[in-house]
Order: structure tokens, then C-alpha cells, then sequence
């Protein structure tokens, strides 16, 4: 299935509306846009996935939308522009109850990527460096600003880092060819094309876990610590990181049928879900879907999930 481009998107969205305003007087199947990320990233490659599971429902259908992260995927959802978002759980955690889960699916690698050559090891070698923390609208770029403020980095005036907003493939393309020294990733290991980085030039990931204390002092609950498995861009070691949950989301006013297909469809589909070449911690088990904290769980799909687990 191909993703929708913004402007095609809008221009289609400006004469239907969103499709779940209209889901309740539709008989047919309802298609719904899912706001998903940038293009190689895992929330676009989750959303194709999705795209495909609900294919032969006959009560949803999932068309993914390319855009800037989570921060974006929230906005779009709050302005109706989207009818499904999908989203870091710590930037979902301040948003209003007019928005909702319907599972959590899985979990984000924050990846500090660096060159071997830079010199840099860990965190606080970051500073005076030139470094990417995401595209702007992304949870990215607002996690790594987290990581870097509990760091102690920030406030490390005048050796600060220049930090600038560059978006995925601009990062990797900038890290190459040594305009940028590091930058922030959030997304499934191994991320493609940081893999093809790698064979370009070597490149370390840095342990960024020597801020999950402050983190979760600051943000209870919404940070873990994970590890990358060894092997993944050619590290020798495994490497620890911190571990961000990713939603999915919708407004709270969305047709409680579409909500529990869309429960279904995560159940069921659970094993095609998943890249087949990712490693390490995948959610869409029963315990993990419906773990949605800090935010609560769409009313249907809450009753669906008691239906389906017991």
C-alpha cells in the first residue's frame, strides 16, 4: 500500500472530513488515516504493516501518512486531520482526554549515533559538538532534548552542543559526510539505514542510560533501560540505551466497533506486525498491549481486550 503524502492527504481530507466522523452512518468498510513518521523510520514501516493486517476487514481499513513524529501525529489528531496517530509515550503523556489508546505496540531504541572517529564515547563528550536531535516535530527531537538537559550537557555553557533539527535520511546524509558530528534515532534496531550508514563509515551507538536517574525522577514511568544486542552496526558489544513505548492512538470520540476491530487486528496480526528483522523487546503480547499508562485505554477497546484475554 502506498503512503499518502501530506498535501494529497489534505486536498482528499478538505472535501470527506475525517473518516471517523461519518464512521457510525457508514455500512461499508471505514477507512482511517494513521499519522505514522518519516519515511524509513519504524512508525511508517509499522503503519504499512497495519495497513496490510486490516486489508481484508471488513469493518476498518488503515491508510498510513507520512509525517514528522509524534509531536506532529498529536497535533494532527487534536486538529482532526488525522483519524489515528502513533506516538512516544512521553510525548503523548501531557496530552488532553480527548485523546486515547488503543494499545500499546512497541518499543523505541533512543540511539545516539556517532562516528568512530569523532572521538566522542559518551554523552557528555557531546559537548561542543554539532548534534541532530531529531526532525522538528518529532518525540525524538524532544526526548534527546530531555536526555542531554539531565545530562548536564545543556548547562554546560560555553561547551554546550550545537544542537540543530535535521530529519532522519538529512542526519544520516550529514554524518557521512562529517557536517554533523552525532545524531539522535528513535525507532526499531536495526534501523536500515543506519545499517547502510555503517558500511559507509563505522559509527558508534553511545549509552545514554546515565541519565535514566534524573529522567525518571523527573518523568515517573515513562523511561526503561534496554539494551542494543551486540552485532547491530557492527558493535562488538551489546549497548545499553534507554527504552521509549510508542502508542497507538485515537480521540476519544471514535466508533466504538472501529475501535474494537482495530484491538482485533493487533491480536490477530500480532506476528505480521512485527519487521521481520527486528531485534530485542517487541510488545503486542496480551500484558503489553493493553499498558497504556500514562494514558488511558479507549473504553471499547478496553472491553475488547477482556473479551479476547479474559
Amino acid at each position: 500500500m502506498s503512503t499518502l503524502t501530506r498535501r494529497a492527504f489534505l486536498s482528499v481530507a478538505a472535501g470527506m472530513g475525517a473518516a471517523s466522523l461519518v464512521a457510525c452512518s457508514t455500512p461499508a468498510t471505514t477507512p482511517l488515516v494513521l499519522g505514522c513518521g518519516e519515511a524509513g523510520g519504524s512508525y511508517l514501516e509499522f503503519g504499512h504493516l497495519l495497513a496490510a493486517a486490516t486489508r481484508s476487514s471488513s469493518v476498518v481499513t488503515v491508510s498510513p501518512l507520512a509525517t514528522e513524529g509524534s509531536i506532529d501525529n498529536l497535533r494532527l489528531l487534536q486538529e482532526r486531520a488525522v483519524d489515528l496517530g502513533l506516538s512516544l509515550v512521553d510525548s503523548a503523556a501531557d496530552v488532553g482526554n480527548d485523546v486515547v489508546a488503543i494499545g500499546r505496540v512497541y518499543q523505541n531504541y533512543l540511539q545516539c549515533i556517532v562516528r568512530a572517529d569523532a572521538g566522542i564515547s559518551q554523552v557528555a563528550d557531546l559537548a561542543g559538538r554539532t548534534v541532530s536531535l531529531g526532525a522538528p516535530g518529532s518525540g525524538a527531537a524532544s526526548t534527546a532534548r530531555r536526555v542531554l538537559d539531565a545530562s548536564g550537557v545543556i548547562a554546560a555553557a560555553p561547551g554546550r552542543p550545537k544542537t540543530v533539527e535535521r530529519t532522519f535520511r538529512e542526519a544520516v546524509a550529514d554524518v557521512a559526510a562529517a557536517r554533523i558530528d552525532a545524531f539522535f534515532w528513535s525507532g526499531g534496531v536495526p534501523t536500515p539505514q543506519i545499517s547502510e550508514l555503517a558500511q559507509q563509515v563505522p559509527v558508534m551507538v553511545i549509552d545514554t542510560t546515565p541519565a535514566l536517574s534524573v529522567l525518571s525522577a523527573r518523568f515517573p514511568d515513562v523511561y526503561a533501560a534496554t539494551t542494543i544486542p551486540s552485532g547491530v552496526y557492527g558493535a562488538a558489544r551489546a549497548v545499553p540505551t534507554i527504552g521509549v513505548a510508542n502508542l497507538l492512538l485515537a480521540r476519544a470520540d471514535l466508533a466504538d466497533g472501529l475501535a474494537r476491530a482495530l484491538v482485533d487486528a493487533l491480536i490477530d496480526d500480532a506476528p505480521g506486525l512485527v519487521p521481520p528483522d527486528a531485534l530485542g523487546i517487541q510488545y503486542l503480547t496480551p500484558a503489553s498491549l493493553i499498558d497504556t499508562s500514562p494514558l488511558a485505554l479507549h473504553p471499547a477497546a478496553e472491553r475488547r481486550y477482556r473479551e479476547r484475554y479474559g
